[in-house]
């Protein structure tokens, strides 16, 4: 073999490249491990460690986009980069090496096509459900523990507009804190609701906004509950220390609370609605009941 395909050799720790660096390669391991991260408010979350013939970064060869994770060498590594043209010359020598490319994509494809099919069976139970609000976020809950995320503790949070604040709807697990309120920007939750944006902390202990209370987690998952892009909600995944979460937990989550959010809108308008017609007939009573000076 020559030079030129026997790869570079990287030494344990040393970055291979890192999340938002422009790719236009793709890489086979001839040796050792690569772990891939994300890179998240927390932290590095490792979302999985690949091995000795395994390819990754194949999709720079094709939409040219930056990467959307980060590769570090676990141990002595030796990687063989490919660009598009050292590929189509290797495949013309060797066409197996397509066969792996496609079998990696594929594998991508595959489960997320299943994620999604799972997700739009539970959107249509939702969709149809009961319209009452905490039996509604109770069952939310339930779906998203025993088909979702396995979790320890969960809870939903809904935002109270008068006060600005978030309370918690319905919970789940030991020491459930029911009377627990946040304010829109304060803790975990507070700051999703702002930013919109889902959020994975394998170690409460070390992000400052974290709210310590009488149940004690170790790792969390916050996704947000939004309408018309205004966030109204959030959903509370823990689970003690040991058992962590995984980005793939968070994509998952996240999916799971757009349709989620949609029968909790729908939900609260229908709420919103009742009282509203309720205000409205209590007013007519009174009118009727009414009897002007003759």
């Amino acid at each position: 073999m020559r030079e030129s395909e026997l790869g570079r050799h990287y030494a344990d720790g040393e970055i291979i490249f890192k999340e938002g660096d422009k790719g236009d390669v793709m890489y086979v391991i001839q040796s050792g491990k690569v772990k891939i991260s994300k890179n998240s408010s927390s932290g590095d979350i490792k979302m999985t460690t690949l091995q000795q013939g395994d390819i990754f970064g194949e999709m720079a060869l094709f939409d040219k986009l930056p990467r959307s994770a980060s590769a570090t060498a676990e141990g002595d590594t030796r990687i063989l980069s490919i660009d598009k043209k050292k590929l189509f010359s290797t495949i013309w020598k060797d066409p197996t090496v397509v066969l792996k490319v496609i079998e990696t994509m594929s594998g991508t494809i595959r489960r997320l096509s299943r994620d999604f099919a799972e997700l739009k069976k539970k959107k249509q139970s939702m969709l149809c459900g009961t319209m009452d609000l905490e039996e509604t976020c109770s069952f939310i809950l339930e779906e998203a523990r025993e088909n979702v995320v396995t979790a320890e503790n969960g809870s939903i949070m809904l935002i109270e507009q008068e006060k600005d604040q978030l309370y918690i709807t319905a919970a789940f697990g030991e020491q459930a804190q029911k009377k627990l309120e946040l304010a829109v920007g304060e803790g975990v939750a507070g700051d999703v609701i702002e930013t919109g944006k889902a959020e994975l902390i394998n170690d409460v202990l070390t992000d400052e906004r974290y709210k310590i209370g009488s149940l004690e987690i170790g790792s969390l998952l916050c996704v947000p509950f939004k309408y018309q892009g205004k966030c109204f909600g959030v959903l509370n995944l823990s689970s003690r220390n040991g058992n962590r979460f995984t980005l793939d937990n968070l994509q998952l989550l996240n999916s799971f609370s757009r349709y989620a959010g949609i029968a909790l809108k729908n939900v609260l308008c229908m709420s919103d609605l009742k009282h509203a017609t309720d205000a409205v007939l209590s007013h007519a009573s009174i009118l009727d009941g009414f009897q002007p000076l003759g």
